[in-house]
C-alpha cells in the first residue's frame, strides 16, 4: 500500500518531500522518521488523498473521525519513510538508470495540455525541476528496492494454489447471463407528448408490414442518440447494466424475437433480441492468469505489511511525532 500511495502521490506533485526540505517550506514538521521529515504540508496533502479514496467530506466528519483521518494519513507517510530509510542504509542508489528518471519527468510534463502549466504547478508545490528530479529518483529507488526485498518473502503461485482458490471461490467469477439487443425508443419526458403509444404502434406496423427495416426505423424515429445510427443496436449487456423494467421485457424474448411496444419509466420501446448467452462458470484455464495476478498481489501486500512490522519493531524510537502540528492539520484544498 505504501508503494501505491508513493506513486499516486508523486504523479499529483505532492509526494514524499526530499530530505533537504525545511520546516519553513512545509509549515512545520508533523513527524520525523529516522531523520527524514514529514511536513504539515505533506500530511495535509495525504489527508486530501485519504478522504478522496474513502469518498468522505471533511466538513461532515466528527472531531473523532477527523483525528482518525489525520493519523491514518500520517501512518501512510510514516511507513513510506521507514521503507526509504531502510533502503538508504542498505542500498542507497544501486541500479537506477538516469534515463528512466528523465523519461518519467517528461511523461509527467505531457499530462498537461498547456506546457506553461507544468512550471506553474511546480512552483505552487515549492518545487524546482531539480527537486522534482530528486523526488522521482527517490521514488524509483524505493520502488525497485521494495520489489527486490519482498520478492524473497512470498512463494510463487503454484498450480495447486490455483486449483485450491478456484475450487473455493469460482462462483465469484461466474459470467452473468448476457443479451445482445436493439431497440427503437421514444422518450416519455417530452411534455408535449404525454402518451406516445400510438406513435410506437405506428412504427411497429411499418416493421411488421416490411415497409422498412428495423435499422431504418431506428434511424428515423428512435430518440436514443447513442444507438439510432447503429440500427438501434445496444450491444451486449447484463441485467445489472439496464433498468429492471427494460430487462424484464428482454428476458421474455427469444433470440430473433421482436417485442410488442414496451413502456418503461424512460419511455416506449420496440425491442429485438439478437443473441443471448446463458450464465456460466469459466473454466480454470480461462481465468488462471486472473487468479495468479490476484494471489501474487495479496502475497505482495502481506509481505510488505510483514516488512513494515519488522521495521517498526526493530526501531520504534526512530519515529517522532509532533502532536501540536498533527492536531491542527487540515486537508489540502
Amino acid at each position: 500500500m505504501a508503494v501505491c500511495y508513493l506513486l499516486a502521490d508523486l504523479y499529483a506533485f505532492k509526494g514524499p518531500v526530499h530530505k533537504l526540505c525545511t520546516e519553513s517550506q512545509g509549515g512545520g514538521l508533523a513527524a520525523e522518521v529516522d531523520g527524514l521529515p514529514i511536513t504539515r504540508h505533506e500530511l495535509e496533502a495525504a489527508m486530501r488523498e485519504h478522504l478522496w479514496k474513502h469518498n468522505a467530506a471533511w466538513a461532515s466528519l466528527s472531531p473523532e473521525s477527523r483525528m482518525q483521518s489525520r493519523w491514518l494519513a500520517l501512518e501512510t507517510l510514516v511507513n513510506e519513510r521507514l521503507l526509504r530509510a531502510c533502503r538508504v542504509k542498505t542500498s542507497p542508489g544501486a541500479g537506477l538508470s538516469k534515463g528512466a528518471v528523465k523519461q518519467e519527468s517528461e511523461r509527467m510534463q505531457r499530462q498537461f495540455a498547456d506546457s506553461s502549466e507544468f512550471p506553474t504547478r511546480l512552483a505552487a508545490q515549492q518545487l524546482t525541476p531539480k527537486a522534482l528530479e530528486a523526488r522521482i529518483t527517490d521514488a524509483q529507488l524505493d520502488e525497485a528496492w521494495i520489489e527486490k526485498v519482498i520478492q524473497t518473502r512470498f512463494k510463487a503461485v503454484s498450480p495447486q494454489d490455483l486449483r485450491a482458490w478456484y475450487a473455493e471461490y469460482k462462483e465469484t467469477l461466474r459470467i452473468p447471463q448476457a443479451y445482445h439487443a436493439a431497440h427503437i425508443f421514444l422518450t416519455r419526458h417530452d411534455k408535449t407528448k404525454p402518451d406516445r403509444s400510438a406513435e410506437i404502434r405506428a412504427i411497429q406496423r411499418q416493421f411488421l408490414a416490411k415497409e422498412k427495416t428495423f435499422a431504418q426505423l431506428a434511424k428515423e424515429h428512435s430518440e436514443d442518440d447513442r444507438s439510432k445510427n447503429l440500427g438501434g443496436d445496444l450491444g451486449w449487456f447484463s441485467s445489472e447494466r439496464m433498468p429492471p423494467d427494460f430487462i424484464a421485457a428482454v428476458q421474455k424474448l427469444k433470440s430473433g424475437q421482436f417485442s410488442e411496444p414496451v413502456q418503461t419509466k424512460l419511455g416506449w420501446h420496440l425491442i429485438i433480441v439478437l443473441e443471448r448467452h446463458a450464465s456460466r462458470l469459466p473454466a480454470l484455464a480461462e481465468v488462471s492468469h486472473e487468479i495468479t495476478t490476484l494471489l501474487i498481489s495479496k502475497r505482495r501486500e502481506a509481505a510488505l505489511k510483514s516488512l513494515l512490522a519488522e521495521l517498526r519493531e526493530r526501531s520504534p524510537a526512530s519515529v517522532l511525532y509532533h502532536a501540536e502540528v498533527i492536531d491542527h492539520a487540515e486537508p489540502a484544498p
